[in-house]
């Protein structure tokens, strides 16, 4: 083949590829927080996973059963969240006399009024209940962005549980595929690589979730045992839905779980001095205080953060990478700044001194 055409030939892949790249990149960048959550739900899942292959012997079924395990106690938990919101909101609306029925009663009579004015062939009519229909129209609208806005939230639910349920299926097929095609082939390095990537990734997010599990059972119970001796003005409300919700707050770096404890202490110290006991219950608000930081807060950062992250990233360097993931990335941030940090890192500690020591042998024989 003639030299010329073959560089040409080759131009021309080169080209193809990179245009083929560049538009699947285009295509799935919209989707990014999609796929991020779906890798996370993934590292989630496997141990489960790789349990239940062992028993069935058969992937869909295992992954399926996984994801059903991982999305039972979402769903559990929203339940009982819009449960509770839903009882309090009764409550509310049935101890302050608003008469809101009067009013509801009040604005069915007018559309009645209004509808018994209007005729087919009165246009004028019409434009008179100009403010009517805008009305109409704009609830209209509401409702309709309502509605694409939760069939868009379902939607991207399920394309991250279909990318997490593949991953689950067929993840193996492809690390194998991108460790035979990455990095010219050395599958020795690049399994290295790829191994020390998916065991500090797996263990940051598996065991975040670990550690809101055991932060979740560690609140509920330590508000239901400060429940036991606190006055009965200054009660907990809801220990086990405080606990949750403390267990979801380590996601949030720097506030994290304070951001649920100091306000639920402001509102006992605005009940104590409604119920005039603040100068007699201090002791409790003190006690409060002092136990939910210490073994609701401080205990299950210090002594069970370290075995998150262990030899594989530095804390501090973790701790950076969540705020500066939010930062940049937004809420996103929280799963993507410790995946970069993790890749980058073990690319500076397994990939570059592999370069720099094809580079000084490459110049060694050039001179």
């Amino acid at each position: 083949m003639n030299p010329g055409k073959e560089i040409r030939s080759k131009l021309y892949w080169q080209i193809l590829g990179l245009i083929s790249i560049a538009l699947l990149a285009y295509m799935l960048f919209p989707f990014l927080d999609v796929i991020i959550y779906g890798i996370f739900i993934y590292y989630v899942a496997r141990p489960m996973y790789s349990e239940f292959d062992r028993r069935f012997k058969h992937k869909s079924v295992a992954a399926f059963i996984s994801l059903f395990i991982v999305v039972l106690p979402i769903v559990l938990i929203s339940i009982y969240t819009l449960s509770i919101a839903y009882i309090e909101l009764s409550k509310f609306l049935t101890q302050v006399e608003f008469g809101y029925m009067d009013y509801v009663n009040e604005i069915f009579k007018n559309f009645k009024g209004i509808a018994s004015n209007i005729k087919l062939d009165d246009s004028s009519t019409l434009i008179s209940q100009g403010d009517t229909w805008g009305l109409i129209l704009t609830l209209i609208t509401r409702f309709s962005e309502f509605f694409s806005t939760f069939f868009g939230i379902l939607f991207k639910l399920f394309l991250t549980f279909t990318i997490a349920f593949y991953l689950l299926k067929d993840g193996t097929k492809l690390r194998e595929w991108m460790i035979g095609t990455f990095l010219g082939g050395k599958t020795e390095l690049t399994r290295k690589f790829f191994d020390e990537v998916d065991s500090a990734i797996h263990r940051v997010f598996f065991g975040n979730i670990l550690i809101a599990v055991l932060t979740a059972l560690i609140g509920a119970v330590t508000f239901w045992l400060l429940n036991l001796v606190a006055p009965p003005q200054l009660m907990i409300p809801y220990p086990i839905l405080l606990g949750i919700l403390c267990g979801l707050g380590i996601f949030i770096p720097m506030i994290g779980m304070k951001l649920i404890w100091i306000p639920l202490a402001i509102y006992l110290s605005i009940q104590a001095y409604l119920n005039g006991i603040l100068f007699t219950a201090w002791w409790f608000l003190l006690l409060f205080l002092v136990v939910v930081f210490v073994v609701v807060d401080f205990a299950p950062d210090i002594v069970l953060r370290p075995y998150i992250s262990g030899k594989h990233v530095h804390g501090g360097a973790m701790l950076l990478a969540y705020i500066f993931g939010i930062v940049v990335f937004g809420f996103l941030g929280l799963f993507l700044g410790p995946m970069i940090l993790i890749i980058a890192t073990n690319f500076m500690k397994i990939v570059l001194p592999e370069l720099r020591g094809q580079s000084r042998g490459l110049q060694k024989r050039i001179l």
